[in-house]
């Protein structure tokens, strides 16, 4: 599958240079090291999520921003079609497909969790609330102290500043529709 951030390591040192930060800056912003930005932006390794958004959050972006349509380019402001969805790789057996123009107030999306795939790290926490429903699958959440498995057609609300994790716990590629305010992916 085709993605948005096959070279995010590109985008990631314009961003940085466009905000005249060096490597040692931004790696001094993010907590993450300087020799792990160069190699990621040089191509030769990939972020995990967690790093990601550090390196982004250090940057004043997120990992929507970089793929999102201009919505000043679309002649009615909103719509997204099919075939223009933006697919992003955000990590191994986790794809975003992005159903929401770009805005402030949220983001919206479409999400693909392979067999056994999960967060890969600790729990993530941001500011905001997460919503989302499983359309296929079954997917393990896990939110601060609580984990429950969600199946087909079961949706959860929860606030994304308590630390939170998931897992596709099934043997089909996981569906669901996640809604996240502000945008924070």
């Amino acid at each position: 599958m085709n993605s948005e951030l096959d070279n995010i390591g590109e985008k990631i040192r314009s961003l940085r240079q466009s905000k005249k930060l060096t490597v040692r800056e931004l790696a001094k912003l993010s907590g993450v090291t300087p020799g792990l930005i160069s190699q990621i932006e040089h191509g030769k390794v990939s972020p995990s999520l967690s790093t990601l958004k550090a390196i982004l959050s250090a940057l004043g972006e997120t990992i929507i921003s970089l793929v999102e349509q201009d919505v000043g380019d679309q002649i009615i402001k909103g719509i997204v079609r099919k075939e223009e969805r933006r697919k992003v790789i955000v990590s191994p057996g986790l794809t975003y497909e992005l159903l929401s123009s770009k805005n402030n107030a949220y983001s919206m999306f479409i999400s693909y969790l392979e067999p056994g795939a999960d967060s890969r790290e600790s729990f993530y926490a941001h500011e905001g609330i997460e919503s989302g429903i499983v359309i296929q699958g079954e997917v393990e959440i896990t939110v601060g102290d609580k984990s429950i498995v969600l199946r087909e057609g079961d949706s959860i609300t929860y606030p994304s500043t308590i630390p939170h994790r998931w897992k596709n716990v099934g043997n089909v590629t996981a569906v669901g529709v996640w809604v996240v305010s502000p945008p924070s992916f």
